[in-house]
């Protein structure tokens, strides 16, 4: 039970691919507090859930009035893994998810207008690409400035100049089954919510109403994904395993996949949709609603990681509480990243 105790120098080394990791929880947190935040909103009626369009249309002015948080914590994240260049972190937050739906949703036009289907008048679009460039992008840009310009998150050990190698333990060989054991738990708390949702859209065809269930599952399966996360964590650490990052965010997306799964069954045990359009539709939204909740899934994950080895390595006050494993103990030790700029 004391393997991560020898950790305190590697615990905190920067990982592999910082600024696609900083990014990945930036937008996820983002896309989370929009969708909470317009589930609050619809609850108190200021936005009207009887009219679809009027809902959809709340979802992405909040979303994009909301840019700021989700450049900001990217931005927090890419400075305490060491990095320098915030301006490509500006642009590859702004762009790398919103950026691609967009462009999904251009071509969805395209070839809906080329099959002969209803497509979204041209206003419409030119509203939309306005609202991603003009507000979305730029205060996704503030938000990357605030974090730039903020004090570095504050980390309670340092780390060793030397990588500590991982030990061939029983952890490394069912490493990858952590994941699907976080997917199936999560996935569990969202699965009843998810069949009502799949139900009102594409059965009735009208906006789900049952707005307060939805909020309460979502804070729900906010807190049983940062448990399921924190566990293996442990687990990892206590192997000698440092290399957390990633796993805490692959644990937390694995939610992804299962919801992935579910919408390829569903279509085709309970839908019959007819023409290409139907399944050009079905297939878009939802390919966009595995991924968004993929991404929002492995944000939690990572920041409940991240508060959980900060907490377990500050309550250690001296190296006398853990002692040094013996190849560590001539090991230079410096830090990952300073405190301050």
């Amino acid at each position: 039970d004391n393997g991560w105790k020898h950790l305190r120098g590697d615990v905190f080394r920067q990982p592999e691919s910082p600024m696609l990791l900083s990014v990945l929880v930036g937008n996820g947190l983002h896309i989370l507090v929009a969708s909470i935040l317009t589930m609050v909103l619809n609850i108190f009626h200021v936005i009207n859930t009887m009219e679809t369009g009027e809902a959809l249309t709340g979802l992405l002015l909040v979303y994009a009035a909301t840019g700021s948080f989700g450049g900001y914590v990217s931005a927090r994240l890419y400075k305490l893994f060491g990095g320098q260049n915030f301006k490509k972190n500006a642009i590859v937050t702004s762009t790398v998810l919103s950026g691609s739906m967009l462009l999904v949703f251009l071509l969805f036009n395209v070839a809906s207008g080329a099959i002969g289907s209803s497509a979204t008048d041209g206003r419409s679009v030119v509203e939309i690409m306005l609202l991603w460039g003009c507000i979305l992008v730029n205060l996704t840009h503030s938000g990357t400035q605030l974090g730039a310009r903020a004090s570095c998150i504050e980390l309670p050990t340092e780390t060793s100049d030397t990588a500590r190698p991982i030990p061939d333990s029983r952890w490394i060989k069912y490493k990858k089954f952590s994941v699907f054991v976080c997917g199936t738990i999560c996935y569990g708390v969202l699965y009843v919510e998810l069949h009502f949702l799949m139900t009102a859209i594409w059965f009735r065809g009208q906006t789900y109403l049952g707005l307060g269930y939805m909020l309460t599952v979502t804070l729900l399966a906010t807190i049983v994904c940062a448990e399921c996360t924190i566990c293996v964590c442990y687990f990892q650490l206590n192997s000698e395993d440092h290399e957390w990052w990633w796993t805490a965010f692959w644990n937390g997306s694995s939610v992804g996949g299962y919801m992935a799964f579910y919408t390829f069954s569903y279509r085709f045990k309970q839908l019959e949709l007819v023409g290409m359009y139907s399944n050009l539709a079905y297939y878009t939204s939802m390919s966009i609603a595995t991924i968004c909740i993929g991404i929002v899934f492995g944000s939690i994950g990572f920041l409940s990681c991240l508060w959980f080895t900060r907490t377990i390595y500050g309550a250690i006050d001296s190296d006398d509480d853990y002692p040094l494993a013996a190849d560590d103990e001539d090991e230079e030790v410096v830090p990952l990243v300073s405190t301050y700029l």
